[in-house]
């Protein structure tokens, strides 16, 4: 049965650093060039795998992700995850919490804060990771833009809309004073100067298999299997690491590179990119073998990228290889 192997920031923005774009990777370009080709709409890795469980926007991360954390997933939540706004020319750019380097005890200090500040709007606030902070709301839910999805941008035009009860967009400005103000964030550079509320919505009660396993240590994505009646397992090093049966159909999520994107670090991404490139595409072919299909789904903002291999892929040596950046 296939493998679905779904690996985030492997295909870049244009405005990627060129060092980056340029990378050349022969493993991942050789299985890439073999494979056939066809596009899906534009991604991020967990709006993908939530399309593929027939989920619709707005996707209920916050609620499903809880459920993958161990947490019960009933009620309405959202995520209010951490970040750095930067005064970018007119604009405020927003930065995740990768560059911050919050400490569980500092992350807590901070929700606590925030916690006190809105009790009477009716916010119950919950730090799970550092990164991942929870809130959980009675009243309607706000329309919200995915982190993913807003991150480098100017957050003008990206603010929380609500149709009507509580004003989330003067929320987050409260919530910018409020963490300004904070001893945690006394000297620090960059600041934890605001949060970001996305994947509103309450969680499904069931949701289609479509896989028999999932690998992945993001907790959307153990959250759907637990949901669909995957078997949930942890994020493999590589395909011969992959918890599964040969006769299973298998999601892996492979987001090795995010965490040196997001903190803008060019060198640390490049040293994953090579590390992906030996662990991961050096080893497709026993991949092919073990699974008889292999799908390689490279999400991207304009075009999700899927490169199908099966066996007969392996002897279309004679297709010329191109950069990885030219399948975007």
């Amino acid at each position: 049965m296939p493998l679905d192997l779904v690996i985030p920031d492997l295909l870049l923005p244009e405005d990627a650093p060129a060092r980056l774009r340029e990378v050349r990777l022969p493993n991942a370009e050789k299985w890439l060039a073999r494979a056939s080709a066809t596009r899906e709409p534009g991604s991020d890795a967990l709006h993908w795998l939530a399309r593929h469980h027939g989920m619709e926007e707005p996707v209920p991360v916050a609620a499903i992700a809880r459920l993958g954390e161990g947490g019960e997933a009933a009620g309405r939540w959202l995520r209010a995850d951490p970040v750095h706004l930067r005064v970018d020319h007119d604009g405020l750019v927003l930065h995740d919490a990768a560059i911050l380097s919050l400490s569980l005890e500092e992350a807590r200090a901070l929700a606590d804060a925030l916690a006190a500040q809105f009790a009477p709007d009716g916010l119950a606030f919950e730090v799970l990771a550092p990164e991942r902070w929870y809130v959980r709301h009675a009243g309607e839910a706000p329309r919200t833009v995915a982190l993913a999805r807003a991150l480098g941008r100017n957050v003008f035009g990206l603010l929380p809309k609500g149709v009507r009860g509580l004003s989330w967009a003067n929320l987050l400005t409260e919530a910018q004073m409020v963490l300004a103000a904070h001893a945690v964030n006394e000297g620090r550079e960059p600041a934890a100067n605001s949060i970001w509320f996305w994947g509103e919505g309450e969680a499904p009660a069931s949701l289609p298999r479509r896989y028999d396993a999932i690998c992945a240590d993001e907790p959307f994505a153990r959250g759907v299997a637990m949901l669909s009646g995957a078997r949930a397992a942890p994020r493999a090093e590589g395909p011969g690491a992959i918890d599964a049966h040969a006769e299973d159909r298998v999601f892996a999520l492979v987001d090795s590179l995010t965490p040196a994107l997001r903190r803008g670090d060019t060198a640390g991404w490049l040293e994953a990119a090579a590390r992906l490139d030996s662990a991961w595409f050096a080893g497709l072919g026993a991949a092919i073998a073990r699974f008889g299909a292999v799908r390689i789904i490279l999400p991207g903002e304009g075009a999700t990228h899927v490169a199908s291999l099966t066996a007969s892929s392996r002897w279309r040596w004679f297709r010329p290889r191109r950069p990885v950046m030219a399948h975007a």
